[in-house]
């Protein structure tokens, strides 16, 4: 019975911590949850994931996944790279893997190098995306060759079944970065099904990845002592 009472009174802190028609969230890498809440700045803001400003809190307490970098690799699938195709889909990121690849996995992060071809896999934050009261994965994943790094293939996820033997994420947005332009092909943010094609080409694909550029992200106390994360301005 005491663990229950200091579990409800916990919960209930937790709940305190962010005004009306606001979501918590665990942003585990700041500068690139800030790329993806101003990617898709009027789904978040709907949310209540960001505000007008861009800000968010954060929970009091959090318990993200120790080895998320290894679990996308190993439980990722990654069909949403190939809609449509008629090429029966290895089921994880690990399952394509040849002996030749490369994998580091570290933290939230993970990396692939198999040839040329470079993925990116990062569970950037843990955020109640549908609203079911349960924190959902959002993951970035970007896609390049090593030897054109200013060419890159950017996947904005969301994993609403975290709890999945293979996680079946939904695309929110896709954009292609093509020497310094920026391209968004599909747009689901919204919830809308209909969306443009976003497929990759499993041979001869010419869309990649870079590091993004680094944001600025300022930590300061907010009301109902929540942690109010704040995008400092470009």
């Amino acid at each position: 019975m005491k663990a229950l009472f200091i579990a409800a009174v916990l919960c209930g802190m937790l709940s305190a911590c962010a005004p009306q028609g606001a979501r918590l969230v665990n942003a585990l890498d700041g500068a690139q949850f800030v790329t993806m809440s101003r990617a898709m700045r009027p789904a978040m803001l709907e949310r209540g994931l960001v505000d007008a400003q861009g800000d968010w809190y954060s929970p009091l307490l959090s318990f993200p996944p120790k080895d998320a970098g290894a679990q996308l690799v190993d439980r990722l699938s990654p069909a949403f790279r190939f809609p449509g195709s008629r090429v029966a889909m290895p089921r994880t990121f690990r399952a394509m893997l040849t002996s030749e690849a490369k994998v580091r996995a570290q933290g939230n992060r993970a990396v692939i190098e198999q040839g040329l071809s470079l993925v990116e896999l990062a569970l950037t934050a843990l955020a109640d995306w549908n609203g079911d009261g349960r924190d959902d994965w959002l993951v970035s994943c970007r896609v390049s060759f090593v030897d054109t790094p200013r060419r890159y293939r950017e996947y904005f996820l969301v994993i609403t079944r975290t709890d999945a033997p293979v996680l079946e994420p939904a695309v929110l947005l896709v954009r292609d970065h093509v020497y310094g332009k920026v391209t968004v092909t599909k747009d689901a943010s919204a919830g809308v099904l209909a969306e443009t094609p976003a497929a990759e080409f499993l041979q001869g694909q010419t869309t990649v990845t870079q590091q993004p550029d680094s944001r600025a992200v300022q930590k300061k106390l907010s009301e109902g002592s929540s942690v109010r994360e704040s995008a400092l301005s470009q």
